[in-house]
């Protein structure tokens, strides 16, 4: 049951783009079997050369070098740098580790790397400002690294202060090239029981040379919208959106998920595909059943997924039993014959090793 939930969102993850408005979604497929089995091939192709560019992008070489060792260094880079600033300001680490809050205005300030002292100085700044060597062999300060703005909310605890960033922004260049931007527009979060959860998030990630969004909020009562985008000007470009409606808004009275879920929509996008998927998680509930106790081919009864290209047809997605009778998810083509989901994905563990080899052998 769990290999087939999670075959599900691999491949709702990796399979799936852009909405063609010229063609509408209809029940039929629109590709033969074969045409449909070298389409869904051909969008695995695209998304690992999207791998491969971002491990070939500024931002990769730049973590690279940030944390892999040389021959000549006993430790990484980075390390070095980090356990030179703590020592000089351990004290003002230490304010913010005993209040549990990072302190923005304390640490505000320009911090320069004297590369012959091997020290860190510190010049009056309206923000924080870190000029350093981006590798142990720069000869000069050419890394900079920025935070402009910050803000957090406190929230009581089991009557303990906690405080939860609501908006940041960083910035990091090499060299003047951007390698990394991270902008939280916004975070809002709502005591639960004795914990905490999202209830709104706005996140933009840039990793030269990817944008990522990340936005998350209440579109209505009970009724909540997910966004995630993946892209760059490469021509990659990954998504998911989902449509979540609760049963109530009063999270704290839910006992199982089932209980707290009408609905789960989704729709995931990989270059031209799309996945379509609907769970009515309502209808679960309603028969006194478990999401994780559902057993095989009773998922479709629940769970609906087709998969499309330019909003035309390709497959049906279920849940069926193989030649050995055991229970796996299927592409479903246009003449009947089906395809485990997995046979597309079943390399993938070796395929990312192979794509970001230099981060695995550190």
């Amino acid at each position: 049951m769990k290999r087939i939930l999670f075959g599900i969102l691999i491949i709702a993850t990796f399979i799936g783009c852009g909405k063609d408005d010229n063609n509408g979604n209809n029940d039929t497929p629109k590709y033969s079997a074969e045409e449909a089995k070298a389409e869904v091939k051909a969008t695995m192709d695209s998304f690992y050369n999207c791998l491969q560019k971002a491990n070939d992008g500024g931002f990769a070489n730049f973590l690279y070098n940030a944390i892999a060792k040389t021959s000549k260094q006993d430790d990484v880079w980075f390390a070095k740098l980090g356990e030179k600033f703590e020592e000089t300001y351990i004290n003002d680490i230490n304010s913010s580790k005993d209040n549990d809050r990072f302190d923005f205005n304390k640490f505000k300030g320009t911090y320069t790397w004297d590369n012959t002292s091997k020290s860190w100085n510190k010049e009056a700044n309206n923000k924080i400002v870190l000029l350093f060597p981006a590798t142990a062999s720069s000869t000069t300060n050419n890394a900079r690294a920025e935070i402009d703005s910050y803000t957090d909310e406190e929230i009581l605890i089991d009557n303990q202060k906690r405080f939860l960033v609501k908006s940041a922004h960083l910035l990091i260049s090499v060299d003047n090239t951007k390698l990394l931007e991270i902008t939280l527009r916004n975070a809002q979060f709502k005591k639960l029981g004795r914990g905490i959860t999202p209830t709104a998030i706005d996140l933009s990630i840039y990793t030269n040379p990817f944008n990522t969004t990340i936005k998350f909020f209440k579109r209505e009562n009970a009724h909540y919208n997910f966004n995630f985008n993946f892209s760059s000007q490469q021509g990659c470009a990954t998504g998911l959106a989902a449509d979540v409606k609760l049963t109530s808004d009063d999270l704290d009275s839910f006992t199982s998920f089932e209980e707290a879920v009408e609905s789960i929509n989704v729709i995931a996008f990989q270059d031209k595909f799309q996945i379509i998927a609907n769970a009515d998680i309502k209808s679960v509930h309603k028969a006194g059943k478990k999401i994780n106790n559902l057993q095989g081919i009773d998922l479709n009864t629940y769970i609906k997924a087709e998969l499309y290209k330019n909003n035309k047809k390709i497959a049906d997605v279920k849940v069926e039993e193989d030649n050995r009778g055991d229970s796996d998810l299927f592409f479903i083509f246009s003449d009947g014959s089906k395809q485990k989901a997995e046979s597309y994905i079943e390399d993938f563990e070796e395929k990312i090793k192979n794509i970001f080899g230099r981060f695995f052998n550190l």
